[in-house]
């Protein structure tokens, strides 16, 4: 068992080399998964959450039912609204993917902020097929809206349709949905590191550096 998950994490950090610490209270290679069902998609733990958050977490949720395959490559894609197939994806996509059901486009919103502050960015080349798609550059993009809170160890302090930057390879990214771990105040994750997007007790397998607070998304 615990090969195979190291093996997994093995392709995740060849493909961020690619596509581009403190200790959490749970090891990498000790996460529980949640099976999402159909009931379960519809699951809230009583929250009262905003219309436009439950679509987004509802929509990551089913994500994690997809058959979805971990592929790093480079896609050209349409712009704006632009995807890589419904089949394939990285940890990006998952929150791409949930904040375009509620009309944000990370694709257009990102390539434009490049333009205007192509510095803060530090890149070479500007890409709309695929700035959007980096770990680096939407934390950059999510600090200059003003839009992140600070990181910290509470569990508590993570809510669900909030955005979670891991210092991992060169970076990854999931989101907190509305379902609780069992035995704990912290909410099960969704995301991508090697074999398409999966509901994990994820929040504090590696150290944080940026939280995006959903509700400050606009």
């Amino acid at each position: 068992m615990k090969s195979g998950i190291l093996f997994s994490v093995s392709l995740f950090l060849l493909g961020m080399s690619i596509f581009g610490s403190r200790q959490g209270a749970h090891s990498l290679f000790e996460k529980s998964t949640k099976e999402v069902t159909q009931e379960s998609l519809h699951t809230s733990d009583s929250l009262k959450l905003s219309s436009t958050c439950q679509t987004f977490v509802q929509h990551v949720k089913w994500q994690s039912t997809q058959d979805v395959t971990y592929d790093p490559s480079y896609f050209t894609i349409p712009y704006p609204n632009g995807d890589v197939p419904a089949n394939k994806g990285v940890c990006v996509d998952v929150p791409i993917r949930g904040l375009r059901s509620i009309g944000i486009d990370l694709q257009r919103l990102v390539h434009e902020d490049i333009l205007a502050a192509r510095s803060a960015y530090q890149i070479n080349k500007v890409d709309k097929n695929i700035d959007h798609r980096r770990c680096t550059n939407l934390i950059v993009y999510f600090k200059r809206q003003k839009q992140t809170v600070p990181v910290t160890t509470e569990e508590k302090d993570y809510q669900p349709g909030d955005i979670v930057f891991w210092d991992i390879a060169r970076g990854h990214v999931g989101v907190v949905t509305d379902e609780k771990v069992p035995g704990t105040n912290r909410y099960f994750m969704v995301h991508n590191i090697c074999c398409g997007p999966k509901m994990e007790d994820f929040l504090f397998a590696a150290s944080i550096v940026c939280h995006v607070r959903f509700e400050k998304l606009r």
